[in-house]
């Protein structure tokens, strides 16, 4: 079963204000702090769930919108923040389980998530072209946590029930009960592995970068699922490096 921060929604809402904290510290700390390179990236990606097959089964495949931020502690080496949102963090059309729970009548409020991570990025050297502009590839590695946000205008829901059991069978027939179940509040470890390009200030402090990457969430409703994320954004970086 998920982890369950304590304190509701007050404590959701100061972890998301830690993560936010973190990452405008990034962007406005004295640049000596992070020998004299800071790096802030707004993205948006795509990943792709995976088959959760011994757990709550199929999850859509979805988009997510986020930023990161990270100074240089070392030449190569990058301690950063990341945070992103989607919003279809459920099962999809093709989960029968999902679907018999929501035939049944128990509830399946929109389920979104909130990813929040620390970072550890090594970067390989430079490649300069166009002058002031250069090529930099890495990889990076990550630990942190997703957690859930549920709501339904219409029911007023802050559960989706994902799959049910039966319990009993008597002449009204089979009686089901919930099994796996997302509370709004929801927190799962997670880390994430990967790399992928930097193209820096390709016009002023701005350039772009793409990565992939694989996602394992170790302990989802007793088990283990994997997937696979593809990102691309902006890059703003200053100070030397």
């Amino acid at each position: 079963m998920p982890s369950r921060p304590n304190g509701g929604v007050v404590e959701h809402m100061r972890l998301k204000l830690s993560v936010s904290l973190i990452l405008l510290g990034f962007a406005f700390a004295p640049l000596s702090l992070f020998a004299q390179s800071v790096e802030v990236n707004p993205y948006g990606g795509w990943y792709w769930s995976g088959t959760n097959a011994s757990g709550p089964g199929r999850f859509f495949n979805t988009q997510y919108f986020g930023v990161r931020g990270g100074g240089y502690i070392t030449r190569d080496f990058e301690l950063g923040g990341n945070w992103n949102w989607t919003n279809h963090f459920q099962p999809n059309q093709s989960n029968t389980g999902s679907a018999l729970a929501g035939d049944l009548g128990f509830p399946q409020g929109s389920v979104r998530a909130n990813l929040w991570e620390v970072e550890y990025t090594y970067n390989f050297a430079k490649r300069s072209i166009l002058g002031s502009s250069a090529v930099r590839p890495y990889i990076v590695g990550s630990t942190g946590g997703i957690t859930t946000s549920i709501h339904s205008a219409k029911n007023n829901e802050d559960t989706f029930v994902l799959n049910v059991v039966p319990v009993s069978i008597n002449h009204n027939g089979a009686k089901f009960v919930p099994n796996d179940v997302f509370d709004n509040h929801d927190t799962f470890f997670t880390f994430s592995y990967g790399g992928g390009v930097k193209g820096l200030r390709v016009w002023g402090p701005m350039g772009f970068f793409g990565d992939i990457r694989g996602r394992t969430i170790p302990n989802f409703f007793a088990s283990s699922t994997t997937r696979t994320e593809l990102s691309a954004g902006l890059t703003f970086s200053w100070g030397e490096r």
